[in-house]
């Protein structure tokens, strides 16, 4: 029966080597991002999005540019979008599967496929028509250009790519202006044998907002365990989005509580308030995005982490053993002849 066991060693060794690229495909794909190069431009427009001042009932009509300018032919796909803030902040366009709502619906610019060959340059006509009974404030959505087919990705490693353009159209409603902030719930995460942190926040005034976010973190003894500061980008009018905070270590499992602040001074909006937050245990590892690239200290004794640690060897050993029984051989009971 020995032969077996080199089958199931190479089994094994070959399953944990797949497992590791799994785990590291995101940081080594790399598509032929080069064989795309669109481009997607406001005409007529001082930046580089559609910056309209209009009144409820007013129709406007406009002009974007579309060019290719790549060295073949390329099937590509151009859309209107909702937009929504990402996390920490910052421009999200929606994509070409999912439903337009709210200001998108302004648009007359209907989805469309066009074959473009090397250096095409076209422009699309398109108009923008606010409701007669919208109020003041800021209104955005988005125009989209993208490769319809996905680019294949080289190599053994990689993920099939499309590359977006996109270019805001920002619709400003004169009247008043009515900042606000929201806080929501905390959660807790792993990533990379961190813990995160985030708390739920909600833009609900009519204009953008780039708030400084301070964030406390206790302990159920009130002892402070990490603090973090976070400069949002842009948070846009009417939409939810998250702040995330990455940590130094894991926390331990138990009760905590947040001390969160987030304002913009220059919009006059602030919001304040203490959140509970509960990390479970055994930790459960999450995938996440938008993260801010720096570290947060966590201050909790190295003594706090035993119990941590041991539960973590413990499932190592368990672990082991399961594996073990697998790969060794083991005896087989006697054929015995065939009898009636």
């Amino acid at each position: 029966m020995g032969h077996h066991r080199p089958r199931r060693l190479r089994a094994a060794v070959v399953g944990v080597f797949s497992l590791a690229l799994t785990c590291v495909a995101p940081a080594l794909a790399l598509g032929r991002s080069d064989a795309v190069d669109l481009a997607l431009l406001p005409v007529g427009q001082a930046a580089s999005y559609f910056d309209l001042t209009m009144q409820p009932g007013e129709t406007r009509s406009l002009e974007v540019e579309i060019s290719n300018n790549g060295d073949g032919e390329i099937t590509a796909r151009t859309y209107a979008a909702d937009v929504y803030t990402i996390i920490n902040g910052g421009f999200g366009g929606r994509l070409r599967d999912e439903p337009a709502t709210g200001t998108t619906r302004w648009l007359d610019y209907p989805s469309d496929l066009l074959e473009l060959a090397a250096g095409d340059r076209s422009y699309r006509s398109f108009s923008v028509t606010v409701p007669p009974e919208r109020g003041p404030g800021e209104y955005i959505t988005s125009l989209i250009l993208e490769n319809e087919v996905p680019i294949e990705a080289e190599g053994i490693v990689g993920a099939d790519q499309v590359v977006r353009q996109a270019v805001g159209v920002l619709v400003t409603i004169p009247g008043e202006r009515s900042p606000h902030l929201e806080i929501g719930l905390a959660s807790h995460s792993v990533v990379a044998g961190r813990s995160v942190v985030a708390v739920a926040v909600e833009n609900s005034g009519n204009v953008r907002l780039k708030p400084l976010v301070d964030l406390e973190l206790f302990d159920s003894d009130g002892d402070q365990v990490s603090q973090a500061r976070v400069q949002m980008d842009s948070f846009y009018a009417v939409t939810d989005t998250s702040v995330e905070v990455p940590l130094a270590a894991l926390l331990l499992p138990g009760e905590y509580s947040i001390r969160f602040t987030m304002e913009d001074a220059t919009q006059g909006s602030r919001a304040t308030g203490t959140i509970p937050l509960f990390v479970a245990a055994p930790l459960v590892a999450a995938a996440s995005d938008g993260l801010v690239p720096s570290l947060t200290e966590v201050n909790q004794d190295a003594d706090d982490q035993l119990p941590l640690l041991l539960a973590g060897l413990f499932a190592a050993v368990a672990l082991g053993a399961v594996a073990a029984w697998f790969l060794l051989p083991r005896r087989r009971a006697p054929e015995r002849p065939f009898s009636s």
